[in-house]
C-alpha cells in the first residue's frame, strides 16, 4: 500500500524512532487542549508535576505530547483546559511491489481503454507541495533542482532524506518530471516516518505543526498524507488546523479493505480522502471505502521516482500511490487558480471527477474516479477573499470593562457556523465562560452574552474559531481563527460617608454625605435615601453631585426628628450606581442617631 493502520507496537520500535512510554508505569500521552489555551503556560505546569512534555502545537492544533502514568493522564483529562488525552499510536506504511505505469494515463480520460498519453495544461507552477512521508530523494533527476528545505521529526539524525523510499515514490507522483501529476510543483518533504516506515501519531502532528507554522498565508499549496493510523482525535484536529491555515491536504483511505472512516487522519470531514483503483477501474482489493472516502485514483502497480540512484524507479500499490494522483490534481489546481480555499479545490475535483466507472466498490463509497483534464474537472475559479471580523466590543485590550457586557463580533461578510463551540469566551484559568451564541445574517454580527456578570478586574479571552467546518463565509472559505482580551473594570466603592455608620448626637439639620472610588452615574432620589428606622418612612430629600468630586450629597427637605435611629441606604446594580463603564456598585447601608440639637 501505503498508509495506513497501525502496526504492532514490535514494528513501530523497530524502526527507533522511540517507544511509547521511557519509564516503568508510563506511556507517551497525546494532550489536547481546547482552542486558545497557553500551550506554553500548560507545559510549564505540567512539569512542575513531574509530567515529561516532549513536545509542545500550537498552530495546527494546541497540544503536547506527555510521557504520564495512566493516573496522570486520567487526571489531564479531567482538566476544563483539556479537550481529549490519548495513546501516541504508531503509524505505518507497507508497500509491495507490480508491474508497470499507467496511473497518469488513466486520469485525464473518461473511460478505457488507455490512450497513452498525459496531457495538463497546469503542471502546478507556484504551488507547494507538502509530502508529510519518509523523506524525499532530492537530488533525484526527477524533481530538477524543486525539492525545498523541509523538516525531520525523526531522531536519527538523516534529515530530509529518504531511506525507506516511500516519500520518493509519492513526490514522484505528484510533481516528478516523468511521473507527476503536477511537473511544476515544489516539493516540501516533511519527514515523519523512518527508515522502516514507521512512526508516531506524535511524529505526524510535529510535522503538521510545522507545516502550519511555515505555510506563508497566500501561498497555494497542498499536503500529501500516504499514512495513516486507528482513529486519532489528536491527529484528526491537527489536519483540520492545517486545511484552516489554507492548506488543501489530500490523506490516503488505507489498505484494510474496511471502513475508511475508522482510522485517522482518512476520517477527516474537509480533507479529501483517496480510495484506489486497479487498470481496470475496479476498486483495488486491499483499499479501504465507504462514506469517508471523496475519490478514487489509480493506486496498483504504479511507478515512480525510487532511491537505489538518482534515476531510479519503482512500482508500488496502495491508496498511498492512489493519494498523490489527487495531491498533484489538486496543486494543477491551484496552479490555475492560486486563490482557492481548500473546500473549494475539493469541490472542483469531486464535481470533476468520472462518475459510476469504480467496479466492486465498497458500500456506501462515491463513485466518483479522479479526472484531471483541464477542460473538465479543472476549470478557473474565481479567487475568493477570507472573512474578516471588521469590528468587535469589546475592543481589543480594553479595560475598565463592564461585567454585564456582552461580546460582539461583525465580520467583513455573511458567515455561517457561528455556535457556542466557535465563538467562546474564557477566564484566565482557561475555563469557557457559559453564554448564549447567536447571529444576526442582518448585521452580519454574532453576539455573546454571559449567563452572569462576569467577575470584576479579570482578563477574558474571545476567540472565534475559523474553518471549513467552523465559522466560514457562503462559499466556505475559513475565518482565520481570531482571538483577543478585555479586563473587566473594578467595581465602584464607597469610600467616605457622613454621618458615618454607627455615629450619634448627630446634628439634625446636617446633610448626607456619601462618597465612592470613581465617577458614577445612576445617583438620585432613587438611589440614595434616608429612612426613619423606627417608622420606615422616606424622607423627603435632593441629591446632587458635589461639584466635579466623586461625592453625592443627600440634602433632605426637613429637619430631622431629634435622638432618631435613621437608615441611609445606597443601592447599587447594573439599573442603579454603577461606574461610567456600567460596574456596579455593591448596594450598602448604615444607620446613625440625631441628637438633641
Amino acid at each position: 500500500m501505503s498508509i495506513a493502520t497501525a502496526a504492532p507496537d514490535s514494528a513501530a520500535t523497530a524502526g527507533g524512532i522511540h517507544t511509547p512510554g521511557s519509564q516503568a508505569g508510563t506511556a507517551r500521552y497525546l494532550v489536547r487542549y481546547e482552542a486558545g489555551t497557553d500551550v506554553a503556560a500548560e507545559a510549564r505546569s505540567l512539569r512542575s508535576r513531574n509530567i515529561a512534555v516532549s513536545r509542545t502545537f500550537s498552530k495546527a492544533v494546541h497540544g503536547a505530547v506527555v510521557t504520564a502514568t495512566p493516573g496522570q493522564a486520567a487526571e489531564l483529562k479531567r482538566s476544563a483546559r483539556v479537550a481529549g488525552v490519548e495513546l501516541d499510536a504508531p503509524v505505518t506504511v507497507a508497500e509491495t511491489q507490480q508491474p508497470a505505469p499507467w496511473g497518469l494515463d488513466r486520469i485525464d480520460q473518461r473511460t478505457l481503454p488507455l490512450s497513452g498519453s498525459y496531457t495538463t495544461a497546469n503542471p502546478g507552477s507556484g504551488v507547494s507541495a507538502y509530502v508529510i512521508d519518509s523523506g524525499v530523494l532530492a537530488s533525484h533527476t526527477e524533481f530538477g533542482g524543486r525539492v525545498a528545505a523541509g523538516w525531520n521529526a525523526v531522531a536519527d539524525g538523516l534529515g530530509t532524506g529518504d531511506c525507506n523510499g516511500h516519500g520518493t515514490h509519492v513526490a514522484g507522483t505528484i510533481a516528478g518530471k516523468t511521473y507527476g501529476v503536477a511537473k511544476a510543483a515544489t516539493i516540501i518533504p516533511v519527514r515523519v516516518l523512518d527508515c522502516n516506515g514507521s512512526g508516531f501519531n506524535s511524529d505526524v502532528v510535529a510535522g503538521l505543526e510545522w507545516v502550519a507554522t511555515h505555510h506563508q498565508a497566500g501561498t497555494p499549496a497542498v499536503a500529501n498524507m500516504s499514512l495513516g493510523s486507528t482513529a486519532s482525535a489528536m491527529v484528526d484536529a491537527a489536519v483540520q488546523g492545517l486545511l484552516n491555515d489554507g492548506v488543501t491536504t489530500v490523506v490516503a483511505a488505507g489498505n484494510s479493505a474496511a471502513d475508511a472512516c475508522n482510522s485517522s487522519p482518512a476520517r477527516v470531514p474537509d480533507a479529501l480522502t483517496v480510495a484506489a483503483t486497479d487498470s481496470a477501474d475496479r476498486q483495488a482489493s486491499f483499499s479501504n471505502f465507504g462514506t469517508c472516502v471523496d475519490l478514487y485514483a489509480p493506486g496498483v502497480g504504479i511507478a515512480s521516482a525510487g532511491i537505489t540512484s538518482t534515476t531510479a524507479a519503482a512500482s508500488m500499490s496502495g491508496t498511498s500511490m492512489a493519494t498523490p494522483h489527487v495531491a498533484g490534481a489538486a496543486a494543477a489546481v491551484l496552479s490555475r487558480s492560486p486563490g482557492l480555499a481548500p473546500a473549494a479545490v475539493a469541490s472542483q475535483l469531486v464535481a470533476g471527477s468520472t462518475l459510476g466507472t469504480v467496479t466492486a466498490s465498497g458500500a456506501g463509497t462515491p463513485n466518483r474516479l479522479l479526472y484531471s483534464d483541464p477542460s473538465a474537472g479543472l476549470v478557473t475559479a474565481p479567487i475568493t477573499t477570507a472573512p474578516t471580523v471588521t469590528a468587535r466590543t469589546p475592543e481589543v485590550n480594553s479595560t475598565a470593562v463592564a461585567n454585564g457586557s456582552s461580546v460582539t463580533a461583525t465580520f467583513s461578510t455573511a458567515v455561517q457556523g457561528i455556535s457556542g463551540s466557535t465563538f467562546v469566551l474564557k477566564s484566565p484559568s482557561g475555563a469557557v465562560v457559559p453564554a448564549a451564541v447567536n447571529y444576526s445574517a442582518d448585521t452580519r454580527t454574532a453576539t455573546l452574552d454571559p449567563a452572569s456578570d462576569l467577575a470584576t478586574d479579570t482578563k477574558y479571552t474571545a476567540t472565534l474559531l475559523g474553518g471549513t467546518a467552523a465559522v466560514r463565509d457562503a462559499a466556505g472559505t475559513p475565518l482565520a481563527t481570531t482571538s483577543w482580551s478585555f479586563t473587566t473594570g473594578p467595581a465602584p466603592v464607597i469610600t467616605g460617608t457622613t454621618p458615618r455608620p454607627g455615629a450619634s448626637l448627630v446634628r439634625r439639620a446636617n446633610n448626607i454625605a456619601v462618597t465612592f472610588s470613581e465617577a458614577v452615574q445612576g445617583a438620585g432620589t432613587g438611589t440614595i435615601y434616608v429612612k426613619n428606622s423606627v417608622t420606615g418612612a422616606t424622607m423627603a430629600a435632593t441629591v446632587s453631585r458635589y461639584g466635579t468630586t466623586n461625592q453625592w450629597i443627600l440634602n433632605p427637605s426637613a429637619t430631622l426628628a431629634a435622638k432618631t435611629s435613621y437608615t441611609v441606604t445606597v443601592t447599587g446594580g447594573p439599573a442603579a450606581i454603577r461606574d461610567l463603564a456600567g460596574n456596579p456598585l455593591k448596594p450598602a447601608s448604615w444607620t446613625f442617631t440625631t441628637g438633641s440639637l
